[in-house]
């Protein structure tokens, strides 16, 4: 019987004209799909080389997510200019329909197949690229399974296009029924090989993942495979009797046998993504802001060198490590229960009140696991840039004073505020889009919150008026997480930024929690420069001049030593006299230095300035009082020092309070006479 059919194929193929009609169509089909495939791999080849190379120079995950996009992009358009050259060539060579071009067309569907579930396995597995694998599987296990899938999808595909060859072109439908349906047990058996060459591979690996455990893990590492064999084995022996009685296609047998190896993988594919992600270092707290240490307020008088700043230690926080049972849980759940109905739709079984309720929870499920999975991207990606940011400022906290330099950057400050409110955008969204997805109306919801969030902007216009104004405080840049600033009587560090306040952390220790509404004036200390003046008060027999040259040697001297010429900005220059007192001329020394650097140049100064001072015998003025005695006084002080005799403070005491005494009767006197004299007149 297939004697016959395939020498029916053959006369088709020769279209009655002998052997030699026959071997040009075969050499022209092969011909057009030699030069098809001949592109495809030329492409393949040059691209891998390419590959190669940028896998070579060692990559991030980032990176490597690229690489891998690319890569199926590049094979996307390798199969589009395979599909675009046999189509070339088939209008070329034969434009009219034959048996040939049936055969041509029959070989080029198949083949397609073959190269679609081709790439599919190369990027799953890559075999030959372990750095862009994205299953967590060793290079022999990916290796050995791409052979094992090829193997199969190579004997299905001969199977397939022998069948369509003989019910085409062959005439024998009967015949080619039973090629399609020896396809179903042509795959259960080598699958079954496959589970067999496995099943100690699999086992070590699930045993390793469940060490210790002699439950039900335990028990499904040592027996997978014969559940496995009875899968694979009812799956194409049903198939194939089916088949043989109604019209089957192979993809519903492909999907039916690859259906649960498929939810396996994507299970390891999130499980190998979410340590990934649990690898990645907490730079801030999930549920706190961007703080500087308590210790931020002890004053040093060392400074860190910009070449060789701090290592930055991250506070301890919550990690993606903590929610992996839970992911792993909500995972296994939605894949277990989309294998049972997706199985249940590919064999046409209707269960519409199930599939609504299993759609509905999976929908759920699906937003909640999207929700969480995307929050834990974002987050880590502006985690890694606050690290970046804050490493980059090479600022020690511990030698962050008053008035101190910023320990933060405008992106890392923003970066916190931006956290914040994408939580909130996926919270909301993602809870509307649940509520959506499970049959509940959210437009009266919407229209609700508007008229809710009006009424709460009536009653709460305070906060309103923080939140605004926060956000044009941050858009302006007046302040950043580290810069020292004063705010009405509140002064300190910026420790803290949330959407209502900020927290400033005294010198001293104490917290200020400063609203946005409140501030008014803000002074920013902790930007471009600080300018030091500095106030001496000298005698006035001091030299003007000489003092000024001593302040420009010393300022010469500075500028000599690096350890203080990258901590000025300008000149230390002598301003002469600011002003004169009773005691004292007020001479002025300022400088320009970088933000918190101020308080260790001014007393380097201060000290260098009395050394200078003391050697070259100037003096500095004291506070003192001039007392001016009377001519009694005076006499009495001369008389005493005549004879040798000290004047004691008891002596002068008494003669001034004698002095005081007669100066009270004089006045007691003239003021009896005064009133005499008038007594008269009246008369």
């Amino acid at each position: 019987m297939e004697i016959g059919a395939s020498r029916r194929v053959a006369e088709a193929l020769g279209e009655g004209q002998g052997a030699e009609r026959l071997v040009r169509s075969l050499a022209t089909v092969a011909a057009v799909i030699l030069c098809a495939l001949a592109a495809l791999m030329g492409l393949r080849r040059k691209f891998g080389a390419f590959l190669r190379s940028l896998c070579a120079q060692g990559s991030t995950n980032i990176v490597r997510v690229r690489l891998f996009l690319l890569r199926a992009l590049f094979h996307g358009l390798s199969l589009g200019v395979y599909f675009g050259v046999f189509t070339a060539l088939m209008m070329a060579v034969m434009p009219d329909e034959s048996p040939a071009q049936n055969l041509a067309n029959i070989v080029f569907v198949v083949l397609t197949y073959v190269l679609i579930l081709q790439v599919l396995a190369k990027l799953l597995l890559s075999p030959d690229y372990g750095a862009l694998r994205p299953l967590p599987l060793g290079d022999e296990v990916s290796s050995a399974l791409y052979r094992w899938l090829m193997a199969i999808t190579w004997g299905v595909a001969l199977l397939a296009a022998w069948s369509s060859v003989l019910k085409e072109i062959g005439g024998a439908p009967a015949l080619a029924t039973m090629f399609h349906a020896s396809a179903g047990v042509f795959s259960s058996l080598v699958l079954s090989a496959m589970i067999l060459a496995s099943r100690d591979r699999v086992a070590r690996s699930c045993a390793a993942s469940n060490a210790g455990d002699h439950g039900a893990p335990g028990l499904l590492a040592r027996c997978w495979h014969y559940p496995a064999l009875a899968y694979a084995l009812f799956v194409g022996t049903f198939w194939s009797v089916r088949a043989l009685s109604v019209e089957e296609s192979m993809l519903r047998l492909v999907l039916s046998m690859f259906l649960i190896p498929v939810c396996i993988g994507i299970d390891l594919w999130v499980r190998k993504f979410l340590a990934m992600a649990s690898e990645q270092h907490e730079v801030v707290p999930m549920d706190t802001s961007v703080a500087a240490p308590a210790e931020a307020v002890e004053t040093s008088d060392s400074w860190p060198s910009a070449e060789a700043p701090p290592p930055f230690v991250p506070p301890a926080g919550r990690t993606v490590r903590d929610f992996m049972p839970l992911f792993s849980r909500i995972v296994r759940l939605t894949l277990a229960a989309a294998s049972v109905f997706l199985m249940l739709r590919i064999w046409g079984v209707s269960i519409p009140m199930g599939w609504l309720f299993a759609r509905n929870v999976m929908g759920v499920l699906l937003v909640v696991l999207g929700s969480l999975v995307f929050w834990e991207i974002i987050r880590i990606q502006i985690d890694r840039k606050l690290h970046e940011e804050i490493a980059l400022s090479g600022i020690d906290p511990d030698d962050m004073e008053e008035g101190g330099i910023g320990a933060g950057s405008r992106t890392a400050t923003l970066l916190v505020l931006l956290r914040k409110f994408v939580l909130t955008v996926i919270v909301v969204l993602g809870a509307l889009v649940t509520l959506s997805s499970m049959g509940v109306d959210i437009a009266p919801l919407i229209a609700g919150a508007g008229v809710f969030g009006l009424a709460i902007g009536f009653g709460a216009q305070t906060l309103v008026k923080d939140i605004i104004s926060g956000v044009f405080f941050l858009i302006d840049d007046a302040f950043r997480v580290g810069d020292y600033v004063e705010a009405g009587s509140a002064k300190g560090t910026v420790e803290q930024i949330s959407l209502r306040s900020m927290k400033l952390r005294h010198p001293r220790g104490m917290i200020y929690n400063v609203p946005y509404g409140s501030l008014k004036i803000l002074q920013n200390f902790s930007r471009d420069y600080i300018i030091s003046k500095l106030d001496f008060r000298v005698r006035y027999d001091a030299d003007v001049e000489k003092i000024r040259k001593i302040i420009k040697k010393m300022n010469k001297e500075m500028q000599a030593d690096e350890n203080f010429k990258s901590r000025l900005l300008s000149d230390i220059k002598s301003n002469g006299l600011r002003g004169m007192e009773d005691s004292a001329m007020i001479l002025r020394v300022k400088f320009k230095t970088p933000p918190g650097h101020q308080f260790f140049m001014q007393k380097e100064v201060y000290r260098r300035v009395q050394e200078a001072f003391r050697k070259h015998g100037i003096e500095f003025a004291h506070r003192n009082v001039t007392v001016y005695l009377p001519p009694e006084l005076q006499a009495l002080v001369a008389r005493e020092t005549e004879t040798g005799k000290p004047v004691t403070a008891a002596a002068i005491g008494g003669a001034a309070a004698a002095t005081l005494l007669a100066e009270e009767e004089q006045a007691l006197a003239a003021a009896a006479a005064k009133a005499a004299k008038s007594e008269g007149n009246t008369e």
